[in-house]
């Protein structure tokens, strides 16, 4: 081959980093998991597991998203209201842009997805629920098992839209997104700009992993108040017996 016929051809870019795609795969499992686990005493234990795990996973994608790889940190995909309209438009009028990174649409939804991850796992702190509940639920006179519901709807809404945006983005760009979080890697014409992301720092990336693993921990060594048969908690219940036996010993 020609040194010619080599500046001609396809280019395999880097773009996303080893932990960005972990995350990515990870969230998808656990998310699933915590779906199909919910609002049954059996899978209970591993409705909390999956919580728990979120919880860090989530911690973990905030600190990376400020020290990650190039194409993982916020900055580079914050929502721009014009460039989000001029990917619109673009896409509509068939000329859609090929970003390396999160397109502006993209970029939304990733945020949007991070919200209401976070909002699930917020409220099931606080939820009660059969055979298992949240450490807080107790606490602060809050239950927000209702909440909690509402928000995993929200969730399932946004991953379909978010899964729809994949299939239509990769259509109308011939950019194949799925693979990309596969391998890493995107294909660019010569013609077309484009290098190398910057990788994050290691040491950076032991101490997002260390923090997000801590959360965990964290969550997970916390008390969770067992529900009793007719849905309340044992703690609320503890309380109750407490003041009946005040009450006998007022009588007495």
């Amino acid at each position: 081959m020609t040194t010619e016929d080599t500046g001609h051809a396809p280019r395999k870019l880097r773009v996303w980093d080893l932990p960005t795609r972990l995350f990515h795969w990870s969230l998808l499992v656990l998310v699933l998991v915590s779906w199909f686990s919910g609002g049954e005493e059996d899978t209970a234990f591993i409705h909390r597991l999956s919580g728990m795990l979120l919880a860090g996973l989530i911690v973990f994608r905030v600190l990376w998203g400020f020290v990650g790889g190039e194409h993982a940190r916020f900055a580079a995909f914050f929502p721009n209201p014009r460039a989000i309209i001029a990917h619109i438009k673009n896409t509509a009028a068939g000329r859609p842009d090929r970003h390396l990174g999160h397109n502006p649409v993209g970029g939304v939804a990733v945020f949007l997805l991070l919200a209401s991850v976070s909002a699930c796992v917020i409220t099931g702190l606080f939820s009660s629920g059969e055979g298992l509940s949240g450490p807080f639920v107790s606490k602060f006179g809050l239950d927000m098992s209702e909440i909690h519901e509402l928000t995993f709807r929200a969730l399932q809404a946004l991953v379909a839209l978010h899964l729809l945006g994949v299939v239509f983005e990769t259509w109308r760009s011939k950019d194949p997104l799925v693979p990309a979080m596969i391998t890493g890697r995107k294909t660019r014409r010569p013609d077309e700009p484009g290098r190398d992301a910057k990788p994050g720092s290691a040491p950076a990336l032991v101490i997002a992993l260390l923090i997000g693993a801590a959360t965990t921990a964290g969550l997970w060594a916390l008390p969770a108040p067992a529900p009793t048969e007719d849905g309340e908690q044992a703690s609320e219940r503890g309380g109750e017996e407490e003041h009946d036996e005040d009450r006998e010993r007022d009588r007495d």
